[in-house]
């Protein structure tokens, strides 16, 4: 048997479920591979169109805005679950009524957050918060606008994904993210001859494409392959909200805690070392963690494949799975350990003499992006048994000594960009420790107590 025959029935043969995890991972990771390409176009483009300050500007109040329309009570992601465990059950009725009342709910509360930040947007100095320069401060305000209407339309929206990940078709999730990387990249080529330096243009560019991709294709979808789960009014159930929520809200307080910890380092870069450190990290995070994103395609199938394996008590898949997961992250160490070898000439082949970046911030943000994956893979088990009370509590206390850690490094020992993010890495040390330990435990059907919520 050659070898391409050996690959394709590696990819053909064996449980059905995995088998279908297989191939989705697989076109998957060819699309992630393609919008990453992209990605590592677009960012010279955009520091070389916006230069250092206004591109670490643009960063800053994507983290920002990111941030504070998270407040979604996590419904998107209980009903990734709820929907998946409808359609496991055949049951259409359900399906569409999580459907349509995850979407009226969240869109009630997006809405309101989207006029709140608005409101703050214009009466509170925040720009001197971030100490933007006084001529940039006007541009700024009103890039914020743009940027806070299009997110409030992702978040809605993207729950259209959700159902792709909970019907185990990810790969479309992947594609749909492919094209909005590239119509991007199109806007990026063409805005150099529409104004100079316009960090106005470029974000609204930026912010419009990532809102009406996920927007259209919720409209198309729903009216076709989806059409039975199309959301309505009239299948609204608060009880389902209910169910929603009590899940959610798990899920909610873990996000929070995820944001609190990864998306404020440009926020801290920018308050308490500099704007230009904002680029450097957010350079160096975006080449080494590559990697990482191969486990968000795997979390991301593996999810809804464990929600029906435990459904059906298939721990032996589920141990297998789990094992195979922690085989490839082993070999992301190697991986990183080479990346951060070779980071002195990609950067100078990827940026040129724009951005200087430290070997230092390379190395310690290898070091956080090895440690978050670690925490990951076991989330995938932890996420799909819906035993997620003890994550909860672990994510929550790494959010509350994240910050005052992060600023002890900076301010007192003076590390600068560095200390921010060592600053992630001890706040994660406690999740590290105790994700395999319950993951182990529900294996081996021994979670009782905390163990098992």
């Amino acid at each position: 048997m050659n070898v391409i025959e050996r690959i394709k029935k590696a990819f053909v043969e064996g449980n059905e479920r995995t088998v279908r995890a297989k191939k989705n991972v697989l076109l998957s990771i060819l699309l992630k591979a393609l919008g990453i390409l992209i990605g590592f176009a677009y960012f010279p483009l955009s520091l070389d169109y916006l230069g250092t300050v206004k591109f670490g500007i643009f960063l800053t109040l994507l983290s920002i805005v990111d941030w504070f329309l998270n407040f979604d009570i996590g419904i998107g992601l209980g009903l990734r679950n709820k929907f998946g465990e409808s359609i496991a059950g055949d049951d259409d009725e359900n399906a569409v009524r999580y459907v349509s009342t995850a979407y009226v709910v969240l869109g009630a509360i997006i809405a309101g957050a989207t006029i709140l930040l608005l409101i703050l947007n214009f009466t509170l100095p925040w720009t001197d918060w971030l100490n933007i320069p006084v001529e940039l401060r006007n541009e700024v305000v009103q890039l914020a606008v743009v940027i806070i209407i299009a997110f409030g339309i992702r978040f809605v929206a993207g729950n259209i994904y959700e159902i792709f990940y909970a019907v185990q078709k990810m790969a479309y999730v992947e594609f749909f993210s492919f094209l909005t990387k590239a119509s991007f990249l199109v806007l990026i080529l063409i805005i150099p001859f529409i104004a100079h330096e316009s960090l106005l243009l470029f974000g609204t560019a930026n912010s419009l494409t990532f809102a009406l991709v996920p927007l259209i294709v919720g409209i198309y979808y729903f009216s076709r392959k989806f059409n039975k789960y199309r959301p309505s009014l009239k299948f609204v159930r608060m009880d389902y909200f209910k169910n929603l929520f009590s899940l959610g809200i798990k899920f909610f307080m873990i996000n929070i805690a995820m944001l609190i910890i990864h998306q404020t380092n440009n926020i801290l870069i920018a308050g308490f070392v500099s704007l230009e450190g904002v680029p450097q990290y957010e350079a160096a995070y975006k080449y080494l963690s590559i990697f990482m994103l191969l486990f968000v395609i795997i979390n991301n199938q593996l999810w809804p494949s464990n929600i029906e394996a435990y459904a059906k008590n298939d721990f032996e898949w589920m141990k297998k799975s789990m094992r195979t997961v922690l085989k490839i992250w082993t070999g992301t160490l190697f991986l990183a350990t080479l990346m951060v070898l070779l980071s002195p000439f990609v950067y100078r082949l990827w940026l040129g003499e724009n951005l200087a970046i430290p070997a230092s911030i390379s190395i310690i943000v290898a070091v956080s992006v090895c440690l978050t994956t670690w925490v990951n893979l076991f989330n995938i088990i932890l996420n799909g048994t819906g035993k997620i009370k003890l994550q909860m509590y672990a994510w929550l206390f790494a959010a509350l000594i994240n910050i005052p850690v992060s600023l002890f490094f900076v301010k007192v020992m003076d590390l600068g960009v560095v200390g921010i993010v060592l600053g992630t890495i001890v706040s994660l040390v406690p999740l590290a420790i105790l994700s395999p330990i319950q993951v182990s435990k529900i294996l081996s059907r021994k979670d009782e107590g905390i163990w098992a919520k």
